[in-house]
Formats: C-alpha cells, sequence, structure tokens
C-alpha cells in the first residue's frame, strides 16, 4: 500500500481555505499512487481547542467541511480534528473519501465498550484506533502514550500512523521526528513493534505553539524510506508494507544541529504568528542585551529586513551602542537612536533608567501604531524566572525568545555567525549576568549564567526538586538563590506577554500559587521516608486499624503496640531512618495512605456528580471501603 503525507502550514479554522487545499493535495497525491493521505494534526481545526461557548458552533461547521471533503478527495484521507474533553484538547481522526466519513477513535472506543475493555487497566487505551484498509491493519497514535501502548501490547497492526501531538521542544529530541532519529524512539518503536512507522508532523506556527514537520517513513528494521525537511511544506508518497530493499534508492537521515534548529523553528514561529494576526512589520529595541539582538536578527530572517524597525538605546555604555548600531547596518534594518526621542534627553542619570525604559517603549509602540506592526521584546528565559525589569513597562506583544534561556540565546548567536557574521559581538553585556543576590567573582559571566541557567532548567524542565539540584550541582548556596528568586518574581511574570513555545514546560506551566506562603528547602537525605513512617504510623492510630504497620515493620521491624509507640521517637530522632532512595519502601508506605486519597477506598461521595440535585439529592459525604457513608465536615464551599 501506498501512503502519503501532506505536510501543510495552515491558519487554524481557515477551514474552507484549508479543504480546497486538501482536495489539491490529494489529487496530486493520488497522482503519485497514494491509496491512503494522512494530514497532520493541526491543518484543519489547529491544536488547541475553541471555547466551550462555542465547541458546538464550531464542531457544525468542521463536520460541514468534512462532508464536503469526503466528497471532492481524490483518494481516502485521514483529517485530524482537534476537540475537548473535560477541557483538554482531544484530537480525533476521521477517515475520509468516497463519500463516506468514519471517525477512528470513536469507532475503537464503541469496539472497547462492547467487548468491555473500557475499564481494563491491562489493556491498552480504549480509543486506540486499529482498523483494516487496503490489505493491511494500521494504528493510529497522537501521542508517546499511545506508541507506548502499541510498544509494550500484543497488537496486530502491519503500519502505525503517527500524527504528531506536540510542538518543538528544544530539550524533547522525540519532538523533531525525523531530524534526529539517532536519537530519538522512532527506531525502536519500528523495531519493538515489527510495524511500518509513518510519523506526520505539524509544520508552522499555531498561536505560541511552533511545529517544525520533518514527517518520516521508516521500515520495521527502524531504515528510513521517506521523509519531509523541517520548517517547510512538502508532500511525499512511500510504499507501505513491502521490503524496504525495494524502495530504490536509500534516503539519508538529516543530520540534528540543536542550535540551528531552533533558530529556523523560531524564525518560522514569528514569521506565522505575525502573518496569522495580519501583521507584517515589528519594532525592537536595541539595548546591548544578547536577547534584543537575537531577536532583531530573528525578525530579519523572518520578515525581511525592510519590515524590521529597531530603537538602539544604550544609555552609559558607548561600547555596546556602537555593537549595536553596527548590527543595525549588518542586518541593514530601519533604525533610530536616542537623538530621535526627544523625550528621552532628559533622562540621562543611571538611577532614572526604569523611567527611560517607560519613555523608550511609549516610543516603540507610537512607531509600532505607525508602520502597522507589533514590537517584539529581547527578554529571555532567564530574565523572567529571575524577573529582571520586573518593573518596567513593556508595550511590546511577543518575547520571541522568552522560552529560551540566556545560556541557549548565547549559543544560538555563536550559531547564527557561522552563517553569517552579523553580530559583532557574541558576549553578555557588562550588566548581563543573572543577578540572583550572589557575588561570582570567582567565575566568569557566562560560566555564571550557564549555572544559573542549569539550577532553572532542571528544576522547570526536568521537574527535579530543589534537594535533587542541590545534589547534583553540589552549591546549595546558588540552588536555593535562584529558585528563591524564582518564587518571589511570580507576580510580576503573570501578565508579561506571550512568548513562542520551544520547551516541554514554560514559564506559566511551571507557575507557583500567588501569595502561597511554603517554600521548598534542601532537605535530609532520610527527612522523607522518617517522615512517611511517622505519618502512617499515625494514621493507623487515628482510624483503629492494627494491622496498619509503619516502615520499619516493612524491614522487619516489631509491630507489638510498645514499639509502635516508642519507635516513631526514635525516628524523630533520625536513629532509624529508612535510607534514602529506597522507592520500594517509600511505596509501600504510600499505599497504607491509599485510603485517603481522592478515587481510593475513603473517597467524596456526591460531590459534582450529575445526579446530585442539591437538598434532595444523595448525602454529601465520604464512603470507605466497605461502603460505609461518613458525614462530610465541609461546606460545599
Amino acid at each position: 500500500m501506498r501512503i502519503g503525507i501532506a505536510q501543510i502550514d495552515t491558519r487554524a479554522g481557515d477551514l474552507e481555505a484549508t479543504a480546497t487545499r486538501m482536495v489539491a493535495l490529494s489529487s496530486a497525491a493520488a497522482e503519485q499512487g497514494a491509496d491512503l493521505l494522512v494530514f497532520p494534526m493541526a491543518a484543519l481545526t489547529g491544536p488547541l481547542p475553541v471555547r466551550e461557548s462555542e465547541q458546538d458552533d464550531f464542531l457544525v461547521d468542521v463536520m460541514d467541511v468534512l462532508v464536503r471533503l469526503s466528497e471532492e478527495v481524490s483518494c481516502p484521507c485521514i483529517v485530524p480534528v482537534v476537540g475537548a474533553l473535560d477541557g483538554q484538547p482531544a484530537p480525533e481522526a476521521v477517515l475520509v473519501g468516497d463519500e463516506k466519513i468514519l471517525p477512528l477513535k470513536m469507532q475503537a472506543y464503541a469496539q472497547s465498550e462492547d467487548a468491555g475493555l473500557t475499564d481494563d487497566e491491562d489493556a491498552p487505551a480504549p480509543d486506540l484506533p486499529e482498523f483494516e484498509f487496503g490489505g493491511m491493519r494500521l494504528g493510529i497514535a497522537f501521542t508517546y502514550e499511545d506508541l507506548d501502548d502499541y510498544d509494550d501490547f500484543d497488537l496486530d497492526v502491519g503500519a502505525i500512523l503517527y500524527i504528531a501531538g506536540y510542538g518543538y521542544a528544544a530539550d524533547d529530541v522525540d519532538s523533531v521526528l525525523g531530524s534526529d532519529l539517532a536519537e530519538n524512539r522512532y527506531v525502536a518503536d519500528a523495531r519493538t513493534t515489527g510495524a511500518w512507522i509513518v510519523g506526520v508532523g505539524s509544520v508552522g506556527g499555531y498561536g505560541t505553539s511552533v511545529y517544525s514537520g520533518s514527517s518520516f517513513v521508516l521500515s520495521p528494521q527502524g531504515e528510513l524510506v521517506a521523509s519531509l525537511p523541517s520548517c517547510e511544506e512538502g508532500l511525499v508518497v512511500a510504499e507501505v508494507g513491502g521490503s524496504s530493499a525495494d524502495d530504490g534508492d536509500e534516503v539519508l537521515p538529516e543530520v540534528y544541529n540543536r542550535p540551528l534548529y531552533l533558530w529556523q523553528t523560531l524564525v518560522l514561529g514569528l514569521r506565522d504568528y505575525l502573518h496569522k494576526i495580519e501583521q507584517r512589520s515589528a519594532v525592537l529595541v536595541l539595548d546591548g542585551s544578547v536577547g534584543s539582538m537575537v531577536v532583531a536578527a530573528l525578525a530579519t530572517d523572518a520578515l525581511g529586513p525592510t519590515n524590521v524597525h529597531a530603537i538602539v538605546d544604550v544609555p552609559g555604555d558607548v561600547s555596546r551602542e556602537a555593537c549595536c548600531q553596527r548590527l543595525a547596518r549588518n542586518l541593514r534594518i530601519d533604525v533610530r537612536d536616542a537623538g530621535d526621542m526627544r523625550a528621552a534627553a532628559f533622562v540621562t542619570r543611571s538611577e532614572d533608567a526604569l523611567l527611560r525604559r517607560g519613555i523608550v517603549d511609549a516610543y516603540l509602540a507610537a512607531w509600532a501604531a505607525e508602520v502597522g506592526g507589533v514590537v517584539l521584546s529581547g527578554a529571555d528565559k532567564t530574565a523572567l524566572a529571575l524577573g529582571e525589569k520586573r518593573l518596567a513597562l513593556e508595550a511590546d506583544a511577543l518575547k520571541p525568545v522568552g522560552d529560551v534561556y540566556r545560556s541557549d540565546v548565547l549559543e544560538l548567536m555563536r550559531m547564527r555567525n557561522t552563517i553569517s557574521p552579523v553580530f559583532p559581538s557574541t558576549r553578555l553585556a557588562a550588566d548581563e549576568a543573572p543577578e540572583v543576590g550572589l557575588d561570582h567573582a570567582s567565575l566568569s559571566d557566562e560560566v555564571w549564567c550557564a549555572e544559573v541557567d542549569q539550577v532553572l532548567s532542571d528544576h522547570i524542565e526536568y521537574g527535579r526538586s530543589m534537594t535533587e539540584v542541590a545534589a547534583d550541582l553540589r552549591d546549595n548556596e546558588l540552588v536555593e538563590a535562584v529558585l528563591a528568586r524564582l518564587d518571589e518574581s511570580e507576580p510580576w511574570r503573570v501578565g508579561r506577554g506571550l512568548y513562542l513555545m520551544v520547551s516541554t514546560v514554560t514559564l506559566f506551566d511551571a507557575r507557583r500559587p500567588l501569595g502561597l506562603a511554603w517554600h521548598n528547602r534542601i532537605r535530609a537525605d532520610r527527612e522523607a521516608a522518617s517522615m512517611l513512617d511517622r505519618v502512617t504510623r499515625r494514621v493507623g492510630a487515628g482510624i483503629g486499624l492494627s494491622d496498619l504497620r509503619g516502615v520499619s515493620d516493612l524491614r522487619g521491624g516489631s509491630s507489638s503496640g510498645k514499639d509502635a509507640r516508642r519507635e516513631p521517637v526514635a525516628e524523630e530522632r533520625g536513629d532509624a531512618a529508612a535510607p534514602h532512595g529506597d522507592a520500594r519502601q517509600v511505596k509501600d508506605a504510600l499505599s497504607f495512605l491509599r485510603d485517603f486519597s481522592y478515587g481510593g477506598g475513603f473517597r467524596p461521595k456526591g460531590f459534582g456528580e450529575a445526579h446530585n440535585a442539591g437538598q434532595d439529592g444523595p448525602t454529601n459525604g465520604f464512603e470507605d471501603s466497605r461502603g460505609q457513608t461518613w458525614p462530610n465536615p465541609f461546606s460545599e464551599n
């Protein structure tokens, strides 16, 4: 069977225009002998659902377009549609053609329900599609978890259509699809399942998410059979199901260069963001920071030099100001300097820097209104995380590098200079080393910046606790200072504008509840296990379960009442704590608390259920594992 991939950049929700392109692409694919054409997840509806109050009406229009596609496409097509389920994006794969429409995930769920498998925890996801087409059994995956199901369960499929649901993330090699097959998961998926893997990547900017394309086809042996480039549209048709040795010329995989790939993705995301909100020009300030200089170059690559306008303002640093002026000449962008801002001429003292920056942003906003463009900011992820310039008035509509750490911004500068040397300097400005209240005289500014960024990325992207980060970095003072600054900057991060999302965890994803008094600290090795043991014992005493045992009992200790009363005291002194890192003991201790978790044996009853009709409905409260109802101590508020 011949399967085609149409890697197209569209405007989300531009239903009729996108349908017209899909019909044309189906005709081109049919001419190349395609039996089935697969479109990317974001192509028709975009990657996110519309607001809840409009979902029904949007779905009606989407269905109308699917009917049109079923009648007009030249070959059967799989068109993803993204809706919402419990407030979360829920993609569906719709097979259209021959005047028929088949929602494949819905069909799979109905089949699982008929077989009584919807609640089977030892089975794959109940809506995981498997279907016969063209003499071959096909499966569809949208997520890594879907792929894991195909890896872990013996599912009889000849090919898996992986319609990637993730945007590009610089810290996730799997998100680059066919651009780094040597390092990511897909070759292993092909070999584990013994199935062909057809990876279909969205391409383009959809809101602040960026998709980089790089679609591919792998044989069951993990050999690359077909591929499409990154950050470009394309159409490819490949033979699937035969021998990969019969496919003719060898297809060479791309060589993944992370800084270059990130640069190209940011350029694509910036261009699409502006074009899809019907803007063509960008206005920015060159203030001497590496972020502002990189954004100027990104905007030039994305929009062309005639559509980029900059104000150079680096008060008090003649050398850095000259560097910015030279960069503007190298990029051939329209530039103004402080002499063009009459109001700024009266604000020259260093203590008035905040006021001057506000004046500059006011000029940027006025210039953007004049040329019909948007203001861009050079603030990076490090600046946003640490709350730099937190009180400054900002006119920007987008921070292109707001999800990129400063040390990575430096790497981008150096990579871009290997293409053409536009940056006169690729070093941090004199005052650009991250400030966290500690002296770093023994380290260069760049090394210090890299260490601060390492603390932030370990904690934010990789989800490591303060204790774990400190254990690796071996600098408790730095870790505490950086993460304290991250916490205290939260109120000033809210509302600081949009940024292109190019990481697995953005600062918004890692946000902290405003006004939270609790702050984390570096903890002793055995603190967690000791505390779990103490809590477990007291829970046992509180509900009178004589068979509830502590962590020390699991290690063979006494379970007598006398010892149970004495051992927690020893634990509090640290005399008999569980060894740090003993995950089995911690899990066993937590299992005793399971009945107190939401959904455990001791669970809320009546809250939020459809049949709960206020005073006339069932009694609100808690139901234990034996079915006994306990009164609820809390109001419904």
